[in-house]
């Protein structure tokens, strides 16, 4: 549990930093806090903390707490990806892309996916669930649902261009939760999971595509 958990912090705080809630050389929020705010232990936490300072993201200061570092090599090279993404306006073209790429993720979750792959991918639900209320919590748990498809394609590519996609969608997806709500992307996923569950590659195909319809009318429908 603990490690499934940590992986979630650890894109929580992967994700932050590149939107820039903490910039750097600034303190991230202490563990106890983090671990309330996620719902997690505070193992998880620690343990996600620890890969982000062996990859060069975080630095710790003794006495002082976690800090974003100066000049992290990683991260300046996902934002740059993220930003030239975006300042070319791709946004939608994104979408039109997800369009095609995640209902193949979905069939090929179904034929690959573990047990705990399964069990992730409800948990993930539930969360959204329990968050459709609060826009930044809605979003990363909507994100980390997809993917949890992407790694139960056991494919490391598509695992690698799930992750950079939900790095660039995911402010997006709050202000377009915070205009339009969650409730279309509840009804949305909890259709998607039950085909999934019930090993129904056709539907959780087809349910998928819708998704990723709506949510372009519905960006079309904002830009207006």
């Amino acid at each position: 549990m603990a490690s499934r958990n940590s992986e979630i912090v650890f894109e929580y705080l992967k994700n932050s930093i590149t939107d820039g809630k903490w910039k750097d050389g600034e303190q991230i929020t202490p563990e106890i806090q983090l671990a309330g705010e996620l719902g997690v232990g505070r193992n998880a936490v620690r343990e996600a903390i620890e890969k982000l300072v062996g990859m060069k993201i975080l630095i710790k200061k003794k006495g002082k707490g976690t800090f974003v570092n100066n000049n992290p090599v990683e991260q300046e090279f996902n934002q740059m990806f993220i930003n030239s993404i975006l300042d070319r306006g791709n946004y939608l073209d994104i979408l039109v892309f997800r369009k095609t790429f995640e209902p193949e993720n979905v069939k090929m979750f179904i034929e690959n996916a573990e047990k705990k792959d399964y069990d992730e991918l409800e948990n993930c639900y539930n969360q959204m669930l329990e968050f459709k209320d609060n826009g930044e919590k809605f979003s990363y748990y909507d994100a980390q649902f997809h993917n949890i498809l992407a790694r139960g394609t056991k494919n490391s590519i598509i695992i690698k261009i799930s992750e950079v996609l939900s790095n660039i969608m995911i402010s997006h997806q709050k202000s377009l939760n915070t205009i339009l709500g969650s409730s279309s992307g509840m009804k949305e996923h909890k259709l998607i999971l039950e085909s999934i569950l019930d090993k129904d590659t056709e539907m959780a195909y087809y349910f998928m595509r819708k998704h990723i319809t709506r949510t372009i009318k519905d960006v079309l429908q904002v830009a207006k």
